[in-house]
């Protein structure tokens, strides 16, 4: 569990890295007006400088036409702000607190509504007690559309387990509901990607049927029923695109 979750840490934050690097650019003023968004692939001193631009076009200017070049630019969030489609995906890797630490990764696909409020359902892969399998319904509410947005959710569904027995174990698992809660806050990089960041309160609940003589079929077998539930600090990290 703990190579993987180190695996899915390690692709986000390279690909948040590849993200951020894609949010600046270079910019050339001309004499005539014009100006050149993109990144400067080459430069004559005195004779010419060559940009590439949208579309992967490269166009040669001749220094006499350059008014001003200014490298390395933030792009602003109006810029990449992208509203064509309010369809959202988060992938957020989580952490639980509490007597035994434990972990998951989620992925959710979200409706992001004109009024700040997404509506979603996803899926993921836990570790509590034994591995299962969440089907989440989510909603959040983001306060602000710039570039930093701090936010608000409500998650609930249920849980199932991935394996109903385990080796070495005459249990049966069963599955049960969960809820959470929490506020967080949105960093847009690019567009509408973005890394993710809350904390909250995670609640789960668990059910396990052991029989008493499992090894032998000369005596009746009684059954022991018991519910767990997890109450546990949650925190997590992600990215989210569209």
């Amino acid at each position: 569990m703990k190579k993987a979750l180190l695996l899915i840490v390690f692709s986000i934050l390279l690909l948040s890295v590849k993200l951020h690097a894609q949010s600046r650019e270079d910019v050339v003023y001309l004499h005539n007006g014009s100006i050149l968004k993109g990144m400067i692939i080459e430069i004559v001193p005195g004779v010419k400088t060559s940009i590439e631009i949208v579309g992967h076009n490269i166009i040669v200017l001749q220094d006499s036409t350059i008014k001003m070049i200014l490298k390395n630019q933030k792009i602003p969030s109006c810029e990449y702000g992208n509203p064509a489609s309010p369809v959202e995906m988060a992938a957020n890797v989580n952490f639980y607190g509490g007597s035994k630490n434990s972990g998951a990764f989620t992925f959710i696909t979200s409706y992001r509504f004109p009024f700040r409020v997404s509506v979603g359902a996803g899926l993921g892969i836990e570790w509590f007690d034994h591995q299962q399998i969440p089907f989440i319904a989510d909603f959040t509410y983001c306060f602000t559309k710039g570039s930093w947005s701090p936010f608000v959710f409500v998650r609930t569904g249920y849980a199932v387990p991935l394996s109903k027995n385990v080796d070495g174990d005459y249990s049966d698992y069963y599955g049960g509901v969960l809820a959470g809660t929490g506020a967080g806050m949105k960093f847009n990089f690019a567009k509408r990607n973005a890394l993710v960041f809350s904390i909250g309160y995670r609640y789960q609940k668990t059910k396990k049927v052991t029989g008493s003589n499992p090894w032998s079929s000369m005596y009746p077998t009684y059954e022991t029923i018991r519910y767990d539930e997890f109450s546990r600090l949650a925190f997590s990290f992600g990215f989210l695109f569209n």
